[in-house]
């Protein structure tokens, strides 16, 4: 009995720091995918743009991935049935997420910096699907390299 209670003990601990480990690591890969296209982008474009909210969507114009008929091309994250979502122009919607985790907020907001310069707040928080509940919230600032 005692054996026993210990092996399901010892892979209750396996599963939820394998649970924990999924979260962090698909909330860090998000932030960072997200924060480096900020940072490369000419500029956001607002009309497609959905801040101050938990399921917002963030579009961004780039010089990278255009098309050689084209300059800039556009570039768009949003939250989808807890899901993170990327699509370039050109291109087929992908996820960011693994379909292992539940993507609860994923909050842009605008910050407008001295001289028009802009810059994005981004908020996510990830959660566990398993049995095992667990959660983590990032947040992050970074600069539109065009706007420096």
């Amino acid at each position: 009995m005692f054996l026993s209670n210990f092996l399901l003990y010892t892979v209750n601990i396996y599963q939820r720091a394998r649970s924990d480990r999924e979260i962090i690591s698909n909330a860090r890969l998000i932030l960072e995918t997200i924060n480096k296209s900020v940072a490369q982008a000419n500029e956001v474009y607002f009309p497609s743009s959905k801040f101050n909210d938990d399921a917002g969507q963030l579009s961004l114009i780039t010089q990278l991935g255009a098309q050689t008929e084209h300059t800039t091309a556009y570039l768009d994250f949003w939250v989808d049935n807890g899901r993170v979502w990327t699509k370039a122009e050109g291109a087929s919607s992908a996820p960011l997420s693994a379909a292992t985790v539940r993507i609860s907020r994923l909050n842009f907001e605008r910050i407008l910096q001295g001289l028009n310069r802009d810059a994005v707040k981004i908020v996510i928080q990830v959660d566990s699907v398993s049995k095992f509940p667990s959660s983590i919230t990032l947040n992050s600032t970074m600069a539109v390299r065009g706007n420096y």
